[in-house]
């Protein structure tokens, strides 16, 4: 037992606690219930454009991989898909034969309960790169309104090349992503295909931060904030009172950066396109895409959010519904 003089505190006055309303102590109801969405779109992107084997063994390459990892992920939940093919030595590749046959196994699998988005940004002509639309194996691709350092490559798509691809998509009855990169990405996107009426709302946002000369969040502060202030900049030329915003897990901050995406409302893509490692603050590498969407179903449940099927993603993303109509020749 401790032995202390309370002498010394014989004027301190008690604790006082005087309720003012009958029977009520805190009336917790002056909190209204937040407005967020009660369901989530959870899609994967299994392989991009700038990850390879060097930096994280289990990239998959080949056509079998990548629809090995798409159909574990989706049977976990994951609503749809964003596909990449690439060449034998990890390259991106514009060989649209092996894109179909990635679309063509996905959908004889699954029919229209997938959704499936890709890339349009290779190929060694405009008609090349926008093959996959005009023959109908993608519901959506995005417009990359930048010119940026993606690491230490430029990445640079000129104003015409983005209004021509905008236009190319929706001539083809597809759903146009807004992709950013960086803050300057809002800016471009609204001066070159917002504001002359390319793109009409309700639009649908990428959000890809994080990567190396992306908007930058080197700890978990500067990861919030950038998040946040590229929400309000998005809001800022979006007349939606809830714009469609998905944001794709991307660089170390990783898991860290897609679940405060979940909190904030939005949807999330996540796999390993963008990203290499599990977790920010460790080395350990994403082994399958599986596991990812597994880790983002459970974390969003925790959260109160219920996974979107593909007609639902569908219909909030403002698409007419999806007619499947077998398998593509």
């Amino acid at each position: 037992m401790h032995q202390i003089d309370f002498s010394k505190y014989k004027d301190v006055p008690p604790y006082m606690f005087i309720p003012f309303a009958e029977n009520t102590i805190m009336d917790m109801s002056y909190h209204e219930r937040w407005d967020i969405p009660d369901k989530i779109g959870i899609t994967v992107a299994p392989v991009g454009a700038f990850v390879k084997r060097d930096q994280n063994p289990y990239q998959p390459y080949t056509p079998e991989e990548i629809i090995k990892e798409c159909i574990e992920s989706v049977e976990a939940g994951a609503c749809g898909v964003h596909i990449h093919v690439r060449d034998q030595e990890g390259n991106p590749s514009s060989d649209r034969t092996m894109t179909l046959q990635v679309v063509n196994a996905l959908r004889e699998r699954f029919g229209d309960t997938i959704y499936i988005e890709g890339e349009v940004n290779t190929g060694p002509d405009f008609e090349t790169m926008m093959q996959p639309l005009v023959e109908d194996y993608l519901e959506n691709a995005a417009v990359n309104c930048m010119a940026d350092f993606i690491g230490d490559a430029l990445f640079c798509l000129p104003p015409q090349s983005c209004r021509a691809t905008a236009e190319v998509i929706q001539a083809c009855g597809k759903k146009v992503t807004l992709a950013i990169y960086n803050a300057g990405d809002i800016d471009n996107t609204y001066r070159w295909i917002i504001k002359p009426g390319i793109v009409k709302s309700p639009f649908c946002w990428g959000v890809c931060i994080g990567t190396p000369g992306g908007a930058p969040m080197y700890d978990p502060l500067g990861m919030a904030e950038t998040l946040v202030g590229i929400i309000r900049r998005i809001r800022d030329v979006d007349p939606s009172d809830k714009p469609f915003i998905t944001v794709c897990q991307a660089g170390r901050a990783s898991s860290y950066l897609s679940t405060l995406a979940i909190l904030l409302g939005c949807n999330v893509r996540v796999g390993k396109e963008d990203a290499i490692h599990v977790v920010p603050h460790k080395e350990d590498k994403i082994v399958s895409c599986k596991e990812a969407v597994e880790q983002h179903v459970a974390l969003a449940r925790l959260l109160g959010r219920e996974p979107m099927t593909a007609a639902e993603y569908r219909v909030a993303n403002a698409m007419a519904p999806y007619e499947y109509k077998g398998v593509y020749s």
